[in-house]
């Protein structure tokens, strides 16, 4: 089975999306400007071959690279 390959930024902004923060939260959250969130973001969704971020977040929850008990706290 295919399994995305994604940084750990890419994986921690991800979260951070599914998680209901916006491009500006997820930057001040990890300490990077709202560029880079919106370039890890970008990445994070071209890794999961996804057409949009929330399609991203779903394809993350469908190939485990998210998990629902973890990353839904």
């Amino acid at each position: 089975m295919w399994q995305p390959q994604l940084t750990d930024h890419e994986l921690a902004s991800l979260r951070l999306l599914a998680r209901g923060h916006t491009h500006t939260q997820i930057a001040v959250i990890l300490r990077v400007s709202p560029k880079t969130a919106g370039q890890l973001l970008f990445g994070a969704r071209l890794s999961l071959r996804a057409r949009t971020l929330p399609h991203a977040v779903a394809i993350g929850y469908e190939t485990g690279v998210l998990e629902r008990n973890r990353d839904n706290v």
